[in-house]
């Protein structure tokens, strides 16, 4: 979860708090273990291309190795690895420097790895809970369960993305003291209002179409099958379906393309594959309203940025998202799974005339007040000055 030279990014929203924290003046290394598996498995071929040490627009980075095995075939033992793999590093750097507090991304495998490892240095450890941690690896069974209650309750301080995920935190494990709610942000330089004219022209989108944009990965938690669904009852009602424009990969693209095409939206619909992390902003900026379909998120940063570009946002009422979209004022909520709702909701926000722009407005304040990055290294400044009090 940071970026390298084989991703440039992975867990660039990690690489985007550190970046903050030094503008406040804090000195930060990183070390982000990357996979090696054993020879025969190409998927992570890639990583023996990552150095083992080096910076990443400034920031000093540790690349060690970390056992690893597809499927999550690891299990609970996921943790020991990761902890083997910090070990040997996070001593030798403080030795050299001697760091005040470790912060660590996912309370399992790394948050249970740093608090161990911070025991034996005398350094206390700080981790956020950001979705899959608290949601899905204690119903993997009751060890991973221990290993997540372990680290709860090893930690001097947990943190999650959103209330929702603090609180599953807190019904797992017995934290030492309450979870710090501590929101995702977003990069104003790169996440700013721009005029959609303007964005249109620069990415060749018509200029007098009415746009929804999407970014994430195509893949089944983010419900971009149901997107597609509600495309298709959008062409049925009158004036016909907006333009979707989907940025991002996964394996899902090709049957969404193919039911595209089933449901006569195929020209509806325009998947324009990954996208360099500083033209997001440019992508949204074009579109009159953000999408966000997800079955789950903890705190979405996509939600963060949208919000930053100044744009309503339609997404469904999961978990952590309804703290940062505020039905009726910011966008609108709907179901999970729900392909009839969400055509109502992006129609009603495309047809309401001036609705998408005072929630778009809506959105720009309340973003720029907690959803940056600045906000977020705030908030961890005091969590730090607590632990290490």
């Amino acid at each position: 979860m940071y970026p390298s030279a084989v991703n440039w990014t992975a867990g660039i929203f990690v690489h985007e708090q550190v970046q903050a924290l030094v503008r406040r003046g804090h000195d930060v290394r990183v070390v982000s273990p990357k996979g090696w598996a054993p020879p025969l498995l190409p998927r992570w071929r890639a990583f023996r291309d990552v150095p083992g040490t080096g910076a990443f627009e400034g920031v000093p980075v540790l690349y060690p190795r970390k056992l690893t095995l597809p499927g999550a075939r690891l299990g609970h033992r996921n943790a020991d690895a990761m902890r083997l793999a910090l070990a040997r590093p996070l001593r030798r750097v403080h030795e050299r420097w001697p760091f005040e507090v470790i912060h660590a991304h996912m309370l399992v495998p790394d948050g249970w790895a740093a608090a161990r490892v911070g025991a034996g240095l005398g350094v206390p450890a700080v981790a956020t809970a950001h979705r899959a941690d608290v949601l899905d690896v204690p119903a993997r069974g009751p060890r991973s369960a221990a290993r997540v209650r372990e680290a709860i309750e090893s930690l001097d301080a947990v943190c999650a993305v959103s209330r929702a995920i603090g609180d599953a935190a807190e019904r797992v494990g017995t934290p030492r003291r309450p979870v710090e709610v501590v929101p995702n942000g977003a990069d104003t330089r790169v996440f700013a209002p721009r005029p959609a004219g303007e964005a249109r022209a620069r990415l060749g989108l018509p200029a007098d179409e009415r746009i929804v944009t999407y970014v994430g990965k195509l893949v089944p938690r983010k419900g971009v099958d149901v997107l597609v669904e509600a495309m298709g009852l959008l062409a049925r009602r009158p004036g016909g379906a907006p333009l979707l424009v989907a940025g991002g990969i996964g394996e899902l693209r090709p049957s969404l393309e193919r039911r595209a095409a089933e449901l006569g939206v195929a020209d509806r619909v325009r998947f324009v594959g990954k996208i360099d992390h500083d033209e997001v902003g440019w992508w949204m900026a074009a579109g009159d309203v953000f999408v966000l379909p997800s079955l789950s998120e903890g705190l979405p940063t996509v939600v963060c940025e949208a919000m930053n570009c100044g744009r309503a946002v339609v997404a469904t009422a999961v978990d952590g998202t309804p703290e940062a979209v505020r039905d009726g004022e910011t966008g609108l909520l709907v179901r999970p799974r729900d392909p009839e709702g969400l055509a109502e909701a992006l129609a009603r926000v495309l047809g309401e005339p001036g609705l998408a722009g005072r929630m778009g407005e809506a959105a720009l304040r309340i973003g720029r007040e907690e959803y940056t990055w600045d906000a977020n290294a705030r908030r961890m400044e005091a969590i730090y000055a607590a632990v290490t009090a």
